[in-house]
Order: C-alpha cells, then structure tokens, then sequence
C-alpha cells in the first residue's frame, strides 16, 4: 500500500482521537468539579471518592491527548494545522518534539496536562485533612481544568485538520531553533500550572470553614514545586535572552517577564509568613490572600501572554483566546473576594499582637515589601494598556522599576540579612550581639568598594547589604559545624540535627544562593562597558582590558540555514558569532552570539553584519560576573530541593478543634 495513502487513512485518526479524548476530559473534569462539590455540601463520602476519580479520568484523557499530540508531531502530520504551523521536515528531532509546547493550543494542552498530573497527586494525598476540604479541593480543581479543556476543544483546537494536506510545514520560529527551547518553556509553563495547586486547597479551607495551617502543610510541597518551577523558568528564561536575543542583557522588564515575576514574588512572601501560622498561629488571613494573589497573577499573566494585548517578543498573536482568560480572570477574582469577605472575622489572629522587633514582625515587614513590589511591578505592565485605551500610550521603560523597586529590593537584602537573627517573640542585647558579624561584613565591603573607586549609591547599598546577608547564613553554617567538633557522639548529634532541620538549612542554603544571585546582576549592571566597532581583517579592539582580534568572515551551509560566520581572536581562544538566514521561513535573521565566560566577566561578541568595503561590524560587551548569576539560581533550587524534604513539624494550630472525617484515597 502507498506511504501516502497509509497516512491519509492514519492522520484523520490521530485528530479524531485527540479531539475525543480532549471532549472526554471535558466531560469528565465538569463531572468532577459538580460532583465533588455537591458531595462536600452534603458529606457525601462515596460521591467523594467518586468525584475525585472522574478528576483522575479526566487527567489520563489529557495525557492520552498529549501523547497523540506529540505523536503526529514526531511522524510530520501535516493534515493538522497545529504540526504544519509549528515544524517542518529539516527541524532537527530534539526541536520537533519541543514544538509542542511552542505553540498557542500546544501550550495550553501541556499546562491542562501538568495541572491533571499534578492536581491528581494532591488529592491522592488530600484524604487527612477532612471530607469537606478534600472535595472542595478537588472540585475547584475539576473547575479549573474543565475551563482550560472547554478552550482546548470549542476555541483552539490543537486537532484542527487542514482541507489539503501540505508536504511540508512552516517550520519553527528561528527565536526558538535553540537549546533553550527544551528546558525554558516547559518549566516555565509548569510553574505556572503549578500554583492552582496550593489555591484550589486554600479556596477549599475558606469554603468549609477551616482556617487553620492544615492545608499550608498539605500543599506546601506543592508551593515549594511551584516556587521552585519559576525560579528556574525565571533564570532560564534571563539564559535564554542572554544567549539568544543578542542584546548583551538578560532582562529587559519585559510585560511578560513582569507577568512570570509577580507570583514568584507573592509566593515567595507566602513561604515565609506561612511560617509564622506554622509557629505561631498568626499571619491567617496574609498566607490566604498572598496564595489567591499568585494563582490571580497567574491567570493575569496568561491572559497577557495569550491575548497580545500588549506588544511583546513573548507573546502570541492575537486570538479567540483571550477575552476567555479575561472572562476567567474576572470570574476568579470575584470568587476570591467573596471567600475573603465570607471567612474574614475567622481569619483575625489570637492573643496579643508580636511585637514589631521579631521574627513576626521582620516577616510581616518582607510581606510588604514583597507586595509593593508586585504594585510596582503590575503597575508598570498595564500602565501601557490603560493610557493606550485613551490615546496617550505611555512607554515605562528599565528606569522606572529600578527608580520605584529598587529601593524596596535593598529593603529585603537588609531583611535578609536581620531576619533570620532576629528572635521569636521578641528581640533584645542578644540581637545586637549576633548583628555584628553581619554588619562587620557589609562594612568590609563597602570600604572595599570605596577604595575601588565605586561612587554609585545604589552599588554601595546593594553589594555590602549582599555581603551582609551572606554572612547570616555564613555564620548559621559555622555554628551547625561547630557541632560536628568533638567525638563520634557529636557528630552524629548533628547530623541528626541536620536532618531534623533540613527546611532551615535549605533555605539559609536558597538564601546564599540569592546573595550570589544579586551580586552577579549588580556587577553586570553596574559595570557593564560596551563598544561598537568596524573592523577589517588584522585588526584589533581594546575593551575592558580585553583585545580582541578579527581574523575573517565565512559562509556556512547547514541543514536548514545558512550563516554568515565571523572569526575573532580573544589570546588562545577564537569567538565565531553568526547571522543566521532561514530560506524556509521567508529569509528571517537571527543573531548567534559568542561569548567567553570566565567566573569575573564574560566577553559578549555580536555580529552586526558586514561592510561594502569587506570590514565587518561588530557590538562587543564585557558584562562583570554574569556567571554568578546562573550558579546562583542552580544554588537557589539546591537549597529549595533540600527544604522541600524539610523537617516534619507540627503546625501551631495544625487540627481544628472537631477532627474532621477522613476520606478514603
């Protein structure tokens, strides 16, 4: 039988089958969420269990759907739509199998699939925490889901056939023919679905009336995965831009930068105060509307990315997609308001008030900080849109945030370093003795800087508050390895210690890493040089204290590009960066940097393209200890990873009073 007629009979197969399975999972997810909210009003145990299982239905419809996407990907169906918009024939496997997760309905599939995969796990585990809660739980869930596969099958299909079959597809964006493309998106999309996890229980708390820590403890892990998904999506994503936009920079306060940031930011003032109800029974009604705030700037920011209401690199074009997201975002909005107001006399903290020099209190003041920067952040990203809306669109360029956030940020660097010092309940002479260390090393710091000859006020601030920090968690590590002196019995005293105490160890561990972190952006910031030049083969520049040498250009032909290829000199090494053209995909260019890293500075070589008179034009940067900020995210997920196998402590108020009925698996 021909190739060709085998695949006009399999392709209209694979599209039938993902269609149904996607209507499948609609049915089955609505199922749930009515269900499970029906069975938790009326403590329905079996329609539980029930409704809980329809949501695990709905989830292997959506993993079904998933693999017949990818499938008809991997095997070139060009009878579907979303395959001859996203591939072609030269696009190398790896990014092949990538495209589906590079595309507007193929993104969302995989969001519906990493919140069904996830979302079953919690409820796997949500049994002890009472027949209410749980189906609460897994009816919002089942609410959410159902929303996001109503898109999939009525508004953007990812089985939508063609009427003629093409022979070859579009092809990939050439922004996205990178490594990054495998690890940047996905993580970043599943951080993003991640954080429904943690909103579906807290909704669920307010909904049956229980506002103590029971569900923080439940979905921590979850908060903690969702954290530690856009931690890594972030810096990735700042990778990404460094490597392939070809700018020298890494972040530009880009709208959906901003929009991936603002629930990374409110999340990661939740783990903190989340600690205070932990221990103290306090902070009830921040660790609930800080949850509700980073699932609403979740379903903002898709609605940003989705509906190109703004202009952006990142986002899609726009489409039907949108004013669903917008209507959804209205929705949740209006529900989460309710539930506060409904639960808000419920939520207000027994007993005095903590005092305001306290590890409460220091908790209370980062919260805040941490908000004021998602306002200042969430302002900035709509203020654009609004003032468009009445014809005087308004620009909000790097300069705002640094001016408006900056000093916010040096806020939580002094934190940083106070904060874990400070006692519980109350602070005293002993405060101001552990104190010294590290104000001795912001001071050594800042007379360093100013021997160096820096005079930027904000440089001043930020790399000694940075220092300071990093001696807090410094000086945590000396005493836990004091323990470790002595004999055997000491030893293994402390590594019993240890692994009772992992979640403090892992974030004194998280915070060095965000000490690093900061400093590799001040430094790159703050000392960045840059230079335009034009050189003809034998010549050589100076910048930094860097030559660097040109030696000649070349063309290359590869698979399915080819490249303009410059040669540079830099002592042993040779730099080639790149035009990329791609005949396929009408002629688009695409910059290829080359870059020499070295732990204090990278040389950043851009190819602008060549001269009439055979010189070649290049934009070379010398960006001081960039490095420092990828080995201090990978520092920060180390620290996240150990906390999130934390100690097992019981939370102040972890049972209500009445033990609720628990709930079959």
């Amino acid at each position: 039988m021909p190739i060709a007629i085998l695949n006009h009979r399999i392709h209209p197969v694979i599209a039938y089958l993902g269609s149904g399975a996607l209507l499948a999972g609609l049915v089955m997810g609505g199922f749930s969420a009515l269900l499970s909210f029906w069975a938790g009003w009326r403590e329905n145990t079996l329609m539980v269990q029930v409704g809980r299982r329809a949501f695990y239905a709905s989830a292997a419809m959506i993993l079904f759907a998933a693999a017949l996407l990818e499938v008809a990907l991997l095997t070139h169906d060009f009878s579907l739509a979303y395959v001859t918009e996203h591939s072609d024939l030269s696009t190398p496997t790896a990014l092949v199998a990538a495209a589906f997760y590079g595309g507007q309905e193929g993104s969302l599939l995989y969001w519906a699939l990493v919140l069904g995969l996830l979302g079953s796990a919690s409820l796997v585990a949500s049994s002890r925490l009472g027949l209410r809660l749980a189906a609460y739980a897994a009816g919002i869930l089942g609410a959410i889901l159902s929303f996001l596969l109503y898109v999939l099958v009525l508004v953007a299909s990812p089985f939508d056939l063609l009427s003629i079959t093409p022979p070859d597809g579009l092809g990939l964006n050439p922004v996205l023919r990178d490594g990054g493309m495998l690890i940047h998106p996905p993580v970043v999309l599943a951080g993003f679905a991640s954080f429904a996890i943690p909103f579906s229980f807290a909704a669920a708390a307010l909904l049956a009336g229980r506002s103590d820590a029971a569900w923080i403890a439940h979905t921590r892990r979850f908060a903690l995965m969702a954290w530690a998904l856009q931690s890594t999506g972030l810096v990735l994503g700042m990778w990404w831009a460094y490597h392939v936009l070809g700018w020298g920079g890494y972040w530009g306060w880009d709208p959906v930068e901003n929009v991936a940031l603002m629930p990374w930011l409110a999340t990661t003032a939740y783990l903190h105060s989340s600690q205070v109800q932990e221990r103290r029974g306090r902070l009830r009604a921040w660790n609930f509307g800080l949850v509700i705030l980073a699932f609403l700037l979740v379903v903002f920011g898709t609605f940003i990315v989705r509906s190109g209401v703004v202009p952006s690199v990142h986002t899609f074009a726009i489409s039907a997609i949108g004013p669903w997201f917008f209507g959804f975002l209205f929705v949740c909005l209006v529900f989460s308001i309710a539930l506060l107001a409904l639960r808000g006399a419920s939520l207000a903290s027994q007993g005095q008030p903590a005092p305001t020099v306290s590890r409460e209190g220091a908790f209370v003041l980062q919260n805040l900080l941490l908000v004021g920067v998602v306002a200042v952040v969430f302002w900035g990203t709509i203020l654009p849109l609004a003032t468009g809306m009445l014809g005087q669109e308004r620009v909000v360029g790097a300069s705002f945030y640094e001016r408006a956030a900056g000093p916010l940020f040096i806020g939580i660097l002094a934190l940083m370093a106070a904060g874990p010092l400070i006692p519980w309940r109350h602070a005293g002479n002993p405060l101001l003795r552990a104190l010294r260390w590290p104000t001795g090393g912001a001071v050594v710091v800042l007379a360093a800087l100013l021997v160096a000859g820096v005079r930027s006020l904000p440089a001043l601030l930020a790399i000694p508050l940075a220092a300071a920090a990093a001696t807090t968690c410094l000086v945590e590590y000396w005493r836990f390895a004091a323990k470790l002196r002595g004999s055997w019995h000491g030893w293994s005293q402390a590594i019993a210690v240890v692994l009772r105490k992992r979640r403090r160890y892992g974030a004194y561990l998280a915070h060095l890493g965000m000490v690093v972190l900061v400093v590799g952006i001040a430094g790159s910031h703050f000392w960045q040089q840059e230079k335009d030049v034009s050189l003809s083969p034998g010549q050589a520049v100076t910048i930094g204290g860097y030559t660097l040498t040109y030696a000649g250009a070349r063309q290359r032909q590869l698979a399915d590009h080819s490249e303009l290829v410059g040669s540079i000199r830099l002592g042993n090494q040779t730099l080639e960066p790149a035009r990329a053209s791609y005949a396929g995909l009408g002629g688009q260019s695409l910059t290829h940097v080359a870059i020499s890293s070295s732990p204090l500075a990278d040389v950043y070589v851009v190819l602008a393209g060549m001269n009439e008179d055979g010189s070649a034009s290049f934009r070379i940067f010398v960006n001081p200890l960039v490095s420092w900020i990828w080995a201090g995210g990978a520092i920060i997920i180390v620290g996240v990873m150990l906390g999130n196998v934390g100690e097992k402590r019981r939370a102040f108020d972890l049972a209500p009073a009445r033990a609720p009925a628990a709930v079959p698996a």
